[in-house]
């Protein structure tokens, strides 16, 4: 049987857009691995009482039998929340002794002084159970009432998160619920949405019991695969999976959360090799997006922005005559960066990029979002050429996950 969670971010902030609620997102996200439980109600409200006690309301009327609020328990003048739930559960504030004193022994040690604030942080109404804060000053609360289950959050997310995994999860859901795998994620790229629809499609078509979602994005598609039919098993989801991924195997690089950088990180590191990068128009992001990582000093030597001629002649001792012949932005100059760079820094691998971001710099021959990726290992000399989308940022984004899918196919 199927038991309601309903979700309640509370802000200003968040209904016009300065803030992104994350918070909803991540209570979904985590109570929903949970057999039984099904998130029926994900609401914004702002900082208006009426609007929050309709929202309360809404839920309590529709029988959800976990109600998750975040937001507005701050000690400033727009934290209504304590304030609207007295009024709308007819009770009033209580102290919490114990956690008053020991916030005021911790606002002393700070030297901070500021007592209606630490009282104000300390109150929780009277009908309410306390949910510490191991993460800030606010206490959470807890609300039986009839079958319904209210729990009361700060919106800081550090705050609501460390409440939901020391407290929230393991006393009231995991103690009750079997935790279970309903979808599972496939991580592709170097493949267009339209290409990877034609290539499933009739494997789809023949697993009527599996929904299917294609999620693309510029540094690849996703694929969530998630239960649709009744009486299937987690274990009838993973074995679809495994088909889904017999088809497209060259290019999926992971699943659900993975990372392509700590992907190719991992490789690295396990079969002990060293890399070295030489980047002109991704300005440094692929050497960063892998020291990232940490223990990236395992397998990354060091890097060189070459992003003008002058650092490409006299530090990668690229020939003058030809960047003038072909131009920075070419397949014989990518060549010569990527050998330059391995040898310099006695590396296993060497890759560059050299190419036009924009939003200017671009001709007829080379327009806006042209690159070259060349990565040198062993025997191989790779070098591919790719005409991105013209937009800077997201050109650079897009020629990294380029360029360390191509690093990952070169070392698997």
């Amino acid at each position: 049987m199927p038991v309601k969670v309903g979700i309640i971010s509370i802000g200003d902030e968040l209904l016009n857009g300065l803030t992104v609620d994350s918070n909803s997102s991540w209570i979904a996200r985590n109570i929903s691995k949970y057999e039984s439980l099904v998130i029926s109600s994900k609401i914004t409200v702002g900082d208006e009482s009426e609007n929050i006690k309709k929202r309360l309301n809404y839920l309590l009327n529709r029988n959800h039998e976990y109600i998750f609020i975040t937001g507005g328990l701050g000690p400033t003048h727009d934290d209504i929340t304590k304030r609207v739930l007295c009024e709308y559960f007819n009770c009033k504030l209580k102290l919490d002794i114990n956690y008053h004193n020991k916030l005021k022994e911790a606002f002393i040690k700070r030297k901070i002084e500021n007592s209606k604030h630490i009282v104000e942080q300390a109150q929780i109404i009277d009908i309410s159970k306390p949910i510490k804060n191991n993460y800030g000053t606010a206490l959470g609360m807890m609300i039986s009432i009839d079958n319904s289950n209210i729990f009361v959050m700060p919106g800081v997310p550090r705050e609501m998160e460390g409440m939901m995994n020391d407290y929230i999860i393991p006393t009231y859901i995991s103690n009750k619920y079997k935790k279970t795998v309903n979808c599972t994620t496939i991580l592709t790229t170097g493949i267009y949405e339209s290409k990877l629809s034609n290539i499933l499609k009739d494997i789809i078509e023949e697993n009527k019991n599996f929904k299917v979602a294609f999620l693309p994005d510029y540094t690849g598609v996703k694929l969530r695969l998630s239960i649709g039919g009744k009486n299937i098993r987690e274990k009838d989801l993973f074995d679809f999976k495994d088909k889904i991924v017999s088809k497209i195997n060259k290019y999926v690089y992971g699943y659900n959360n993975d990372k392509l950088e700590n992907i190719v990180a991992e490789i690295l590191s396990k079969k002990k090799l060293s890399i070295s990068i030489a980047e002109s128009c991704t300005g440094g992001y692929l050497s960063k997006v892998l020291t990232d990582i940490p223990g990236s000093s395992k397998y990354f030597n060091g890097s060189v922005v070459a992003y003008s001629n002058d650092v490409k002649e006299n530090i990668l001792n690229i020939d003058k005559v030809l960047l003038k012949k072909y131009g920075a932005v070419s397949k014989q100059v990518a060549l010569e960066m990527a050998q330059s760079i391995k040898t310099i820094f006695k590396t296993d691998i060497g890759v560059s990029t050299t190419g036009i971001s924009g939003p200017g710099g671009g001709s007829a021959d080379k327009p806006v979002g042209t690159i070259y990726i060349c990565i040198i290992y062993k025997e191989k000399k790779i070098i591919k050429k790719f005409h991105l989308i013209q937009d800077r940022d997201i050109h650079r984004k897009v020629a990294v996950q380029v360029a360390l899918n191509i690093i990952r196919l070169s070392i698997i």
